[in-house]
């Protein structure tokens, strides 16, 4: 990179920075549950929430990897999980810049490109809390970065092989990538070497599978058995679909406008989709771009037709393709109405601004508050559960909860996930049986746990009740303001000692 360019990086940097700091000392419950899978990495060696009982329930064992290091450095993982992911942030900025400065129009665009990003009001949350959203960003990028040459030579795609594998680790979805990326190359143009990337990708990924299989008994990871819904073509599709749209219009909205009327524009005017979204003008030439239209569409169309539980994060990896598709779209149809250098630059600088304006209203006045609120209840309500744990549960207890990140990281105790995200018992009946049901009936009384810990809008709804033979001693409670964004209204969590009910005449 010349000066410019890294100063421009750096402004980017600067904006995420300053958008950072309401939130720099937040966190999120799953947040702690890739400490412990980290913490009990680096100290037994084996992928586990609970100790001596390895299951795929990280769903980024690479960043899960990461932290051990870290940890085994003597690094407190609560201050490191967030400055990892502020650095991978930071990186993802500067690829950005990277990978729009290549579609030209000089430096402006690329700017443009690298401050939408930095002030994306969802970028901005699930890096501020020490997620692996960061990271999984940054390896998205990579690998987009890598295909806009890897159909040059065998030794580019090899390296883009590697990277779709460490893409995968980073975050499951990314395995979407790899068909997606030999879609790409087999529409490009070049030889059979432009295909070597599978070459690379198919023996490393089969590895890991073998691995991971035979350490935890599971291939992929939990999470696809607890948030995934029923395959689905019904009507009510289209009613899905909102929740991704709704997500990515909420600080995208100019970007994927700009990138739709590029798309139209390409397709009708010109008779070539990719005129309007690359340099070349043609999506033959340039396989990377290729890549991040089908990545655009496909990734938001896969969770729909999964029937996924969408929460804001699991589309971030697609909010930089959608950037630089929307800003690139954005200068070249400017530059078909205007040949004025003057007007060209003051219509990409009104449309930056118009979009970091969006994302900086919602992340002000619509992020920032709860996320901090939640965060704060967490550390003092489930932290202050999992401490009274640690103090006094015997240290052979079983703590039933839906929650687990918290109360498990400072419990020490094992946890059995009502949620089913890290015990493959519970991931079985959730496959049949929701997990209001599960709570509610007692069904995972069966595994004996010794404690419950319990989220419902209704305080203390189990205290003195008796289920399955088990009775429920409520031992603290408390409110917290909200479960998120798209759960506003408070929730009480209660902590429950479970024991055997005495039977009358006994």
């Amino acid at each position: 990179m010349r000066r410019k360019d890294i100063r421009n990086v750096a402004l980017g940097a600067v904006l995420f920075g300053v958008l950072l700091l309401p939130l720099r000392d937040t966190v999120v419950d799953d947040t702690f549950i890739h400490l412990q899978y980290a913490r009990n990495l680096a100290a037994a060696g084996e992928l586990s929430f609970n100790r001596g009982d390895p299951t795929y329930g990280a769903t980024s064992p690479l960043w899960v990897g990461i932290l051990a290091l870290s940890a085994k450095a003597g690094a407190d993982l609560l201050v490191w999980c967030r400055v990892f992911a502020w650095l991978f942030a930071a990186a993802s900025i500067a690829l950005v810049y990277r990978i729009t400065a290549a579609a030209g129009g000089g430096p402006w665009t690329p700017l443009a490109a690298a401050l939408m990003l930095a002030s994306d009001a969802w970028f901005v949350r699930w890096s501020a809390v020490g997620m692996e959203t960061s990271f999984a960003v940054f390896m998205t990028l990579v690998v987009l970065d890598l295909a806009r040459s890897a159909a040059r030579s065998a030794g580019r795609s090899a390296l883009l092989g590697a990277a779709l594998f460490l893409a995968a680790l980073s975050r499951p979805e990314a395995l979407l990538l790899v068909p997606l990326a030999a879609v790409a190359m087999l529409f490009a143009k070049g030889t059979a070497r432009r295909f070597a990337f599978l070459l690379v990708f198919v023996p490393l990924f089969a590895a890991w599978l073998f691995v991971i299989h035979r350490h935890t008994g599971t291939y992929f990871p939990l999470t696809a058995g607890a948030k995934q819904g029923a395959i689905d073509f019904s009507p009510l599709i289209l009613r899905r679909a909102l929740i991704p749209a709704r997500i990515m219009g909420a600080t995208l909205l100019l970007p994927w406008i700009a990138l739709l009327a590029g798309l139209a524009a390409g397709s009708f005017r010109r008779r070539s989709p990719g005129y309007y979204l690359s340099e070349s003008g043609s999506l033959r030439e340039e396989p990377g771009v290729l890549l991040m239209l089908l990545w655009v569409f496909a990734l938001p169309v896969a969770y729909v037709v999964l029937d996924f539980q969408v929460l804001s994060r699991y589309l971030v990896p697609v909010a930089p393709a959608v950037i630089v598709l929307g800003v690139t779209a954005w200068r070249k149809l400017v530059a078909g109405i205007t040949a004025d250098a003057r007007t060209r630059r003051a219509a990409v600088a009104i449309f930056t601004s118009l979009a970091i304006l969006q994302s900086v209203l919602l992340y002000e006045l619509e992020v920032v508050p709860p996320t901090r609120a939640f965060s704060q209840a967490l550390e003092t309500m489930l932290g202050g559960m999992g401490r009274w744990l640690d103090t006094n549960a015997s240290e052979d207890a079983l703590v039933a909860a839906c929650d687990i990140g918290a109360i498990g990281y400072y419990s020490h105790r094992r946890i059995l996930d009502l949620g089913g995200l890290v015990s493959p018992e519970i991931n079985r009946m959730r496959r049949e049986i929701d997990v209001d049901r599960i709570i509610e009936e007692g069904l995972y009384l069966k595994f004996g746990p010794d404690y419950l810990v319990d989220r419902n809008r209704f305080p203390e709804r189990f205290s003195g009740a008796v289920i399955e033979g088990v009775s429920f001693e409520s031992v603290m409670k408390g409110e917290v303001p909200n479960l998120g964004i798209r759960k506003p209204e408070p929730v009480v969590y209660v902590l429950y000692r479970l024991g055997r009910a005495e039977k009358a005449g006994e």
